[in-house]
């Protein structure tokens, strides 16, 4: 245990002699997808507790719909635009 405070302590004095940019770029490149994670995490178990309390009897959490974006020409025809497409359909400008 003692080998992890010190190997935690090294870690932490290094951080903060680095230089202010330095630090908030590692702490953001470590910190942005740690929470990003933690937050799907969040969002799942949400999702399944919800459908095992819920009073309708053989309830399953929400699907989560696949969207694909396809090209289409805009009105005009001088632009490309993006659109969405649920699944199963097909653009008609595909």
């Amino acid at each position: 245990m003692g080998e992890l405070v010190a190997l935690w302590d090294g870690v932490a004095s290094w951080l903060v002699m680095l230089p202010y940019p330095f630090q908030v770029t590692l702490v953001l490149a470590v910190l942005v997808p740690l929470c990003w994670l933690v937050a799907r995490l969040v969002d799942r178990v949400t999702d399944e507790v919800a459908a095992k309390l819920t009073r309708v009897r053989d309830a399953e959490p929400p699907l989560r719909r696949r969207e694909r974006y396809v090209r289409g020409r805009a009105g005009s025809g001088f632009g490309v635009r993006w659109r969405r497409v649920g699944p199963g359909r097909r653009s008609v400008h595909s």
